[in-house]
């Protein structure tokens, strides 16, 4: 005899998630775990054969500051810059831009481009095989190539117009099959497919004449491709590659606080590929720079030629002077007057010569400053710091640190050009900390001729006071000594200059590096991307959620009472007892034996109802009448579904007559002759007869039908208050 106990009403989320529910429904379909899994890993195992494999290849790149070996004049420059009130030293010396601006330059897609076109990475070669493309690097069986004049114009159409030219080259016993197609933007253009019985061989096509030939493999390399093969070619413009290889390139410093040292990483298909493209990019990268120290040498060097062939012109006159004035005076050597005095005047007229010298080149450099059109060019370094080493005074050394500070700033200048835009923030801040140091620069240069002429108004005036006291000195003495002395000015500056001219020379020819790579350049570790084991070990536990969650996705969406452990999990009303789809004799005698312990003294009437037509209702309530019967219980059937078929006889709507008086005593008097009154009723979801016939019993069979009752139907149940003593019977069951 089963218990019945009073079930609490769980709340919605626990009706449509019961775990044990669940299980039971794991275990019923246990099957479906190991197909979906196996389903699982073989996609996967689609997904690692059709995605190209990437790995992470990285350099560590150190940046060699040149101002180690710049003269003490810079550094005094600089210094004096960040002693500036107001913050003015720390934004002219640019110093924000530092390794932010040397990254910029480096992933430029200028810079990046004169890599793709140095390694020929814009013509792509893959292997196809099964579906699968492997890139194929410096491995290729055969090299296909187009001209540069039309690998330079594919770039000067973009950004309007995309060209881009794809071959299928497929290798057999009798030879060689291209097939080309032509890509412009999103419009195809199929060529005729064509066979070669050797290589090389080369084709015609509107963009250019294609050149295949046989690459030169190492025998191990070769022999991979002595079958048959087939290969699939691109050649994309080097700009789109190289925006590309910037997408994947990444140049950060180890750390916040390291700011001479950036670690280059790219992410590539290719391992040697990456490896060669690092490498070349650093090549790059420090021949830009020796290149952009190449100009400013030849700025000071154009500098210098053309102070050389005035000072010659200049030179010339000097000696047709001395000259002319010997024919003049007809003379060989003047005559001396005192030999003190001439001591003297001899010494002050070396150090005029000096500050004459000193104040010539001045003048010319001050000529080159004050041009506005060398505003934003580099000014010629160590004019006036080779002057006279050794007596250069404080205002000439500052003067020398604000040139190199300028030609500092120009150097970052055209360096962002070649990256940048000339409306971008730190190209304008750097024109503007030019333009904001250039002023400063003509004060300090003005400030230097102002303290040389007062120099030179106090020898000048020593000078005179000993010429003076050589009265006895003829006037061809002052001619020839004016003109001497004139004479040793332009020749010292002509050694200067032609000694400034030959150090440009020595630093034309110097190359030096910019930046080094501090360590070989490798794949990371563990970087190739897709990871196999990763992949599987998803694809695994996917294969097992994947029935999991199908599962419970069922269970929720399910509305539908379908086992009587359900049916126990969400009702109130106790459950009698559970008649089988089969053989359901057995069943019914255990309702019946159930019904009689549950029913209470005085209580005959019974009746069966149900949500649904076809529930069973007719069926249960027949053989629970004839069960009754059987052991001798004295049990009337009253059919009170009077909406069927058979019940078309009765006169008068159903409905007035189970609510009338002659119906109810009626049912008065068969429960007062017999034992039991077993009532049948329609649907409860069509009619209400069902209530109206609850007001004459004592107690409610409610049937619940497997797969057909919904859940929602025991809710209202659980909460229903017109049938008196419901107890539910679950028919229909599946016998597991």
């Amino acid at each position: 005899m089963q218990e019945n106990k009073k079930v609490v009403v769980k709340e919605d989320d626990d009706i449509l998630f019961d775990l044990m529910q669940l299980w039971k429904q794991f275990k019923k379909n246990w099957k479906w775990f190991p197909i979906s899994i196996l389903a699982c890993l073989f996609v996967a195992a689609l997904y690692l054969w059709f995605t190209p494999t990437t790995v992470s290849v990285t350099g560590k790149m150190e940046l060699i500051n040149k101002s180690k070996n710049s003269s003490s004049g810079l550094s005094a420059g600089l210094a004096m810059l960040n002693s500036l009130p107001l913050g003015l030293g720390s934004s002219l010396g640019g110093a924000s831009l530092g390794i932010d601006a040397e990254k910029e330059i480096l992933m430029s897609n200028t810079l990046v481009r004169n890599v793709v076109k140095e390694l020929g990475l814009y013509t792509e070669y893959h292997l196809s095989s099964w579906r699968h493309k492997r890139l194929l690097y410096q491995n290729n069986p055969i090299i296909v190539s187009l001209d540069s004049a039309h690998v330079q114009w594919f770039d000067d159409e973009l950004p309007l117009t995309f060209h881009q030219i794809q071959l299928t080259v497929s290798k057999n016993s009798s030879g060689y099959k291209v097939k080309t197609k032509l890509v412009e933007n999103k419009e195809e253009i199929k060529l005729p497919t064509q066979s070669f019985v050797a290589l090389p061989a080369t084709i015609e096509t509107e963009v250019g004449t294609l050149t295949v030939s046989e690459n030169i493999l190492p025998p191990k390399q070769a022999k991979a491709f002595e079958k048959d093969y087939t290969l699939e070619i691109t050649i994309t413009p080097p700009s789109k590659v190289a925006d590309s290889f910037i997408a994947r390139l990444a140049a950060d410093p180890p750390k916040k606080t390291v700011t001479n040292i950036l670690n280059i990483t790219l992410q590539d298909q290719n391992l040697m590929r990456g490896i060669d493209f690092i490498n070349s990019l650093v090549d790059a990268y420090n021949q830009l720079a020796n290149d952009e120290k190449n100009e400013e040498a030849r700025k000071t060097d154009e500098f210098v030629n053309a102070r050389l062939a005035k000072i010659d012109v200049e030179l010339g006159s000097s000696d047709d002077a001395w000259e002319n004035s010997k024919k003049q005076y007809q003379i060989t050597t003047p005559e001396v007057d005192a030999q003190e005095a001439l001591g003297k005047k001899s010494q002050y007229e070396a150090r005029l010569v000096e500050i004459g010298t000193k104040l010539q080149l001045h003048d010319y450099l001050s000529d080159y400053v004050n041009d506005p059109n060398n505003m934003f060019e580099l000014i010629p370094v160590g004019m006036l710091g080779g002057i006279s080493e050794g007596q250069a005074n404080a205002s000439t050394s500052g003067t020398s640190s604000f040139i190199a500070q300028h030609n500092q700033l120009v150097n970052q200048y055209k360096d962002l050009l070649k990256s940048a835009s000339e409306l971008s923030p730190q190209v304008h801040r750097l024109k503007k900390s030019i333009e904001e140091l250039h002023p400063t620069l003509v004060l300090a240069m003005k400030r230097d001729r102002e303290q040389l002429v007062m120099q030179k108004n106090t020898l000048d005036r020593e000078y005179a006071r000993y010429s003076g006291r050589v009265g006895s000195v003829p006037q061809v003495e002052r001619v020839f000594t004016e003109i001497g002395r004139q004479r040793e000015i332009k020749q010292a500056v002509y050694l200067l200059l032609l000694q400034k001219r030959e150090e440009t020379a020595m630093e034309l020819a110097n190359t030096t590096d910019k930046g080094r790579l501090i360590d070989k350049v490798t794949s990371v570790s563990g970087s190739a991307k897709p990871r196999k084991k990763i992949v599987f070990a998803a694809a695994l536990l996917l294969g097992a959620l994947f029935p999991m969650g199908i599962l419970y996705l069922l269970q929720m969406l399910k509305t539908k009472v379908d086992t009587l452990d359900e049916l126990e999990a969400i009702t109130q009303p106790p459950i009698l007892a559970e008649i089988p789809d089969t053989d359901s004799d057995e069943a019914i005698c255990s309702l019946r034996t159930k019904l009689l312990l549950q029913l209470k003294s005085g209580q005959n009437s019974i009746l069966v109802a149900s949500q649904n037509e076809g529930d069973g209702k007719t069926f249960i309530a027949q053989h629970l009448t004839d069960s009754l019967n059987a052991i001798g219980k004295k049990t009337l059937f009253v059919n009170g579904d009077m909406r069927n078929s058979d019940s078309q006889s009765i006169q008068g709507h159903p409905a007035d007559i189970l609510a009338s008086e002659s119906f109810a005593q009626q049912i008065a008097q068969a429960k007062a002759t017999n034992d039991f009154v077993i009532i049948d009723s329609p649907a409860l979801d069509k009619y209400v007869d069902a209530l109206q016939l609850a007001q004459y019993v004592d107690a409610t069979l409610y049937i619940v039908k497997a797969g057909a009752t919904l859940k929602s139907d025991i809710q209202t149940l659980n909460n229903e208050t017109h049938l008196p003593e419901p107890l539910l019977v679950f028919n229909n069951s599946q016998k597991q």
